[in-house]
């Protein structure tokens, strides 16, 4: 259903609609293209089932029991699936939270919040977040706060206090080559700046630049388990955290495991060429254009020989 006649159906929106439309995914839940970037906003598999089994699943809140309070980012709030899955889990739990979200653009949100679908899916609590988020920007309930930082998040992650340390960064703007402002050496720095000691940001790319960078801000990696549709992939994702997991929690962990050898050589390809945005205002052109010319001057190994040999050795 292209969004116009969406909107014609269920009141207007005050909101420029030319770029986006909406549809359903194969779970169920509701998700919408841009045909700006060029890109749906979630897999095709399921935008609840995205937000669960890379995001949620990966933070393994159950080893939380002890926890009395959590602080999140959400970089790139969108439709608020990421978001919405951790408040239904920690809210049951009275956990008192700090939550921040950064996102340049709130038509997705104002559109999830006019569809049916998508308010089905929600307690009342987590639609009462959506809804403050909305109308003020800021959420209050007892001990938990929020506050959506609205605008470009290379700018406004300043807003928030160096003091506050994240204990999970969900890390999802559009993929690196349609969003590379957001991928840069520098904004993933400034993330990892704000993780605390045991925290942990979790991303649904697995793409070397990232991990490279990551890596560069002193930050273990992690490669996300593949589940169900997506089971023969050889990675989901990405962990990423100060302090390194002891190797035997490692190897009997369901959610992510140590980077395999494919992954490893992966980094060491012009695959791994960092996103570059100094000044943190450039376009994603000239941060393209900057990184396409440092990978043809690059003494680093051909990606394309990466993949082809072990396309091979499948």
């Amino acid at each position: 259903m292209i969004l116009k006649d969406f909107v014609k159906e269920n009141n207007s929106l005050s909101v420029d609609i030319e770029e986006l439309s909406i549809h359903k995914t194969k779970d169920g839940s509701l998700s919408l293209y841009s045909s700006n970037y060029k890109e749906a906003f979630h897999s095709n598999n399921g935008a609840l089932k995205e937000s669960i089994d890379k995001y949620l699943k990966p933070a393994q809140l159950d080893q939380l029991s002890d926890t009395k309070k959590m602080t999140i980012l959400d970089v790139c709030i969108g439709m608020g699936y990421n978001t919405g899955c951790f408040l239904e889990v920690l809210l049951k739990r009275g956990m008192e939270i700090d939550w921040h979200g950064l996102e340049i653009d709130q038509r997705p949100l104002n559109i999830a919040l006019k569809n049916i679908n998508f308010l089905e899916r929600w307690s009342p609590k987590v639609l009462r977040f959506f809804n403050s988020l909305k109308k003020t920007g800021k959420w209050d309930e007892g001990i938990s706060k929020g506050i959506a930082h609205w605008g470009d998040a290379r700018k406004k992650i300043n807003e928030i206090n160096n003091s506050i340390k994240f204990d999970v960064i969900l890390l999802d703007p559009f993929s690196p080559s349609r969003c590379p402002e957001l991928w840069s050496e520098e904004f993933l720095s400034l993330l990892s700046k704000k993780l605390s000691h045991e925290g942990r940001l979790i991303t649904y790319s697995r793409a070397a630049s990232v991990r490279g960078s990551l890596k560069r801000a002193g930050l273990e990696i992690y490669s996300t388990k593949p589940v169900d549709d997506d089971i023969n992939q050889w990675s989901a994702g990405t962990v990423a955290m100060k302090s390194p997991i002891k190797e035997n929690h490692i190897s009997n962990n369901q959610q992510f495991k140590a980077l395999s050898l494919r992954e490893m050589e992966h980094l060491e390809t012009r695959a791994a060429t960092p996103y570059r945005d100094p000044s943190g205002v450039k376009t994603s052109r000239e941060i393209l254009f900057t990184r396409t010319k440092e990978q043809l001057n690059s003494s680093l190994k051909s990606t394309s020989a990466w993949r082809k040999r072990w396309d091979t050795a499948k």
